[in-house]
């Protein structure tokens, strides 16, 4: 056989792991690595800027249960990828990055964009090296998929210097790594299942909380038989929807305070008991805290627990239903009549009667619970949501269902704006014959809206949304900044009424502007009706400036609604 280049041996290895797309900006010195993609059967998707290429492959896995790939230019375009790593990691989902350098032999003498990458990333990965030869690239290659998904997940990053990419090499002496993956998922500790079943099936008041981290076991059956089996209501993080369908009867997300002061045996499942849920600090002080996590430093952060369970979520979830086999009879119809049910439920109800009038609004400027109802009634139940912003993401969470597996994708834990219209091109790639719409307020959607184009180009046809209050939270901002009196210049507010629908149309895409209330379905249904053409599609919505959400308090754990 002849020579092979460390370029195509890194095209070969994303192949070799089943991965068949990956994104990035064309530059040196890594665009050969785009260039040999499609030789192995991976698409390369070519982005505007590298921390959409970063986002989208983010996305891409969440909703691929893989490891998403994004290839980044030497330089500048490395640094811009930092902030996807740091979204990646905060958020326990694995990213590959892969970024060029300058060649290793001309280290420390002034070469073109010479950059001590590694560092950059050491804190904000699970695994951050450089790799030293093309002929170990399989090696790395194989560390790296394995690092970035097993375990707790995360963003890995390989740093390929430009002669290493171009070294070639003998392929008949290339040794590629096989059985990197153990296959077997950790189960639990038996004692600590035993304990855990035991306060489940002797709980007056028990609930579960389920987390985004229950994604790459996938426990569908074991959540929903949890539920039904023990007469037990849930509630989920924001990316943690859909694994139990929005709409099932035991969901109680809408009285989420309540069921957090008030249970006494908590469940978590793939959550991490962080800011998103105040810390633990709003459940009962005796409430009793059975932890599944497949880290096991997780366990016991910020909230003492009574069972921690160090494994694999579907196998401790089939563990704990092994042990309560039998023992449920009649739970779940008790459950029904029982207080603790009806409580949460009047909670609920009450919750969602508040909404009613802003939802069916007929405002204008328009409300954004007005907006997000329409789009809530218009598109299909498998659809995928992306939302980015503060008042759009906030209200989102409070509208907007889901009712499918990684079919909910946002900034998750860190509030990072400017991932919708990023995360959009990744789910779109990775379940292409189901609806993907993005929602974003009008400053998000600005940091990363050249992806409009990208989506164009790559025939990905997919409804982006601008909430566009014309600025920061509508500009409430503007009143906090203790800005001098008769001070003039806009910060915080935006330019009113920016046609941001005129990018797609300049792209070639669909384009609607929405001022009238009576007017957001009609146009809603043009843009879906466009995508199922295999059009590119945004909706620019003028919403009411200085709208509030519905929260109940002004602190950042108010994001999460109720």
């Amino acid at each position: 056989m002849g020579k092979i280049e460390g370029s195509e041996l890194v095209a070969q290895a994303i192949a070799k792991e089943g991965v068949d797309v990956l994104f990035g900006l064309p530059g040196g010195p890594i665009v050969e690595i785009m260039g040999f993609a499609p030789h192995h059967g991976v698409r390369p998707i070519g982005v505007r800027h590298e921390q959409a290429a970063a986002f989208s492959a983010t996305a891409w896995g969440f909703v691929q249960n893989k490891v998403g790939v994004c290839v980044l230019a030497a330089g500048p375009a490395v640094t811009n990828a930092v902030t996807g790593a740091h979204v990646a990691y905060d958020n326990c989902m694995p990213l590959l990055l892969l970024g060029g350098s300058g060649p290793q032999g001309g280290r420390y003498s002034g070469t073109f964009q010479e950059t001590e990458n590694v560092p950059m990333f050491t804190n904000i990965t699970k695994m951050a090296v450089q790799v030293d030869s093309a002929a170990r690239i399989p090696y790395f290659m194989a560390m790296a998929f394995r690092t970035a998904k097993s375990g707790r997940p995360g963003p890995v990053y390989l740093d390929f210097p430009s002669d290493v990419l171009q070294e070639q090499v003998d392929e008949d002496q290339v040794d590629w790594p096989t059985g990197t993956f153990s296959g077997a998922p950790p189960a639990g500790n038996p004692e600590s299942v035993k304990e855990a079943a035991e306060l489940l099936l002797n709980a007056e008041r028990p609930a579960m909380i389920i987390g985004k981290g229950v994604r790459w076991s996938e426990p569908t059956e074991e959540l929903a038989q949890m539920v039904e089996s023990l007469g037990m209501p849930f509630l989920t993080s924001p990316m943690g929807r859909g694994f139990i369908p929005d709409d099932h009867p035991m969901n109680m997300g809408s009285a989420r305070s309540s069921i957090m002061r008030d249970a006494d045996v908590i469940l978590v499942v793939g959550a991490r008991l962080n800011w998103m849920f105040d810390f633990g600090r709003r459940f009962a002080p005796d409430a009793k805290i059975i932890h599944i996590d497949i880290e096991p430093e997780e366990i016991g952060i910020n909230r003492a627990v009574e069972v921690g369970i160090v494994g694999d979520a579907k196998v401790a979830l089939q563990q704990i239903l092994a042990e309560i086999e039998g023992k449920t009879e009649g739970m779940a119809d008790k459950a029904e009549e029982g207080p603790w049910l009806n409580a949460l439920r009047e909670k609920a109800e009450t919750n969602a009667k508040s909404l009613e009038p802003l939802m069916a609004s007929d405002e204008s400027p328009i409300r954004t619970y007005r907006l997000l109802s329409e789009i809530q009634s218009v598109f299909p139940r498998e659809t995928i949501y992306t939302v980015d912003g503060q008042t759009t993401l906030a209200t989102g969470r409070q509208v907007l269902s889901s009712h499918t597996p990684a079919s909910r994708l946002n900034s998750a834990s860190n509030g990072c704006m400017g991932v919708g219209v990023p995360f959009a091109v990744g789910a779109k790639l990775a379940r292409p014959d189901v609806p993907v719409v993005s929602v974003n307020g009008d400053c998000a959607f600005g940091f990363n809206a050249m992806e409009l184009e990208t989506a164009v180009r790559h025939n990905l046809p997919i409804v982006f949304i601008v909430n566009n209050n014309s600025g920061i939270v509508g500009g409430n901002l503007e009143s906090r900044m203790g800005l001098p009196e008769g001070y003039e210049e806009r910060i915080a507010q935006f330019t009113p009424e920016i046609r941001y629908d005129k990018l797609i149309e300049a792209f070639g895409g669909h384009a609607e502007n929405v001022t009238d209330p009576d007017e957001i379905r009609p146009a809603l249904e043009r843009a879906y009706a466009a995508t199922l053409r295999g059009q590119v599609a945004c909706v620019n919505v003028i919403s009411e400036p200085m709208e509030t959400m519905v929260t109940s308090s002004n602190r950042a754990s108010a994001l999460m609604g109720y």
